[in-house]
């Protein structure tokens, strides 16, 4: 093992921690997407709708789990469910206007509280942080995509 991994698991932890207590006090974001509501929104603006078992399977999440997830947000008004043209059976989930607009707001809170923590980094660490992230988050899905397929 790389003498770095015990700092990366560390460090990923705190970063995890921090993330979420920084979330919780900050009053910015009082009023902005949940977690949960976030990442939903951004797959949906993305990907265009989806069926609740696609948005479960991209989300790595079960499928009751989305399903209670997207009941709170058509509630909010932030998606709306359809029936899937070609097959009546299927829910579609379709983010809203409102959504669209929620996700826009918070991602741009987000933005601001990010530009404000980092403002001392240079451009060049800043996207270095970016790309070691995206990095990151790239290959923990791709050891999920793996473990799926062991099973």
């Amino acid at each position: 093992m790389d003498d770095a991994v015990p700092d990366v698991e560390e460090q990923v932890a705190l970063l995890l921690r921090l993330a979420d207590r920084n979330r919780r006090r900050s009053s910015r974001l009082e009023g902005t997407l949940d977690r949960s509501a976030y990442i939903a929104l951004r797959h949906l603006t993305v990907a265009g709708p989806s069926g609740i078992n696609d948005l479960a399977d991209r989300l790595r999440l079960d499928a009751s789990t989305v399903t209670r997830q997207v009941v709170a947000m058509e509630e909010d008004g932030y998606v709306t469910r359809g029936r899937d043209s070609t097959d009546g059976r299927r829910a579609v989930v379709t983010a809203t206007p409102a959504g669209e607009e929620a996700l826009a707001r918070t991602r741009a809170v987000r933005a601001e509280v990010y530009d404000e923590i980092l403002r001392r980094w240079s451009t060049a660490d800043r996207r270095a942080l970016a790309d070691a992230l995206i990095r990151l988050n790239a290959d923990l899905d791709a050891d999920l995509d793996r473990a799926a397929e062991d099973r």
